[in-house]
């Protein structure tokens, strides 16, 4: 076993609920080792939002049940998103990861690639279609009422990374798109809604793994109102998965 007892402790109690109290430690231990653990603290704050969030990202992978992982994040804003996806190995160096997921806007179908080179370098690319509820109606600027249930928006992330002893850096474009024009109207004109630009650096040299992350938010959008490089900062720290 290769992770601290308080945490394989707080890692039980978090994402193992069903867990009892009254088993002991070695069995606990036994659990975790069979189910991979992630952990992610960060606090977050957005400029133009002038928000401070607090969030725990988190998933546990069930190797005795095809390796399929349950994954959440829960932030102050309101915020969480649940998921059900695995891992998926092509080669020692090529893999997918596909994953569905819930919110409290939508339902979400992500499907990864990608492919880690010898020398660091990591490059993958995503699609994540979500699917809006039927029941999200809301009232516009201008006193209409707009439903923005059943529609259809797409993410895309185009990522590149260089993973040394260290340190680990990366840079991910994303890019959202509203397939409805009057929804997509509604915030700003087209469907191209908003692209950020994800920089982050993560210190990798122990077990818990601090990171910086900025995001460059290129013609956002919250709450209708169109907003030009806002930025938003993120620290945090990390507990990898042993996949």
């Amino acid at each position: 076993m290769n992770k601290a007892l308080p945490l394989s402790i707080l890692a039980a109690s978090m994402l193992l609920p069903t867990i009892s109290t009254a088993e002991s430690i070695s069995e606990t231990e036994e659990i975790l080792d069979k189910n991979p653990v992630y952990l992610e603290l960060y606090t977050r704050y957005e400029e133009e939002r002038n928000v401070g969030l607090q969030g725990l990202i988190g998933w546990i992978t069930f190797s005795d049940f095809y390796d399929i992982e349950f994954g959440a994040e829960v932030n102050t804003d309101g915020y969480y998103e649940y998921n059900l996806g695995k891992f998926i190995p092509l080669t020692d160096k090529a893999w997918l990861h596909t994953y569905v997921g819930y919110t409290q806007w939508n339902y979400r179908l992500s499907l990864r690639a990608g492919y880690n080179f010898d020398n660091g370098l990591m490059v993958n690319a995503r699609v994540r279609p979500e699917f809006g509820y039927d029941d999200w109606i809301s009232i516009d600027e201008n006193g209409n009422e707009v439903n923005y249930g059943t529609n259809l928006s797409v993410r895309t992330d185009l990522f590149i990374g260089y993973n040394s002893d260290r340190y680990e850096f990366f840079y991910n474009r994303v890019d959202n798109f509203e397939t409805d024009k009057e929804i997509a109207n509604t915030f700003r004109n087209g469907t191209h809604l908003a692209t950020d630009h994800e920089f982050r650096v993560t210190y990798t040299a122990n077990k818990w793994r601090p990171y910086f992350q900025a995001t460059i938010m290129k013609d956002g959008f919250f709450d209708g109102t169109s907003y030009e490089d806002d930025l938003r900062w993120q620290v945090g720290f990390a507990l990898p998965m042993d996949i």
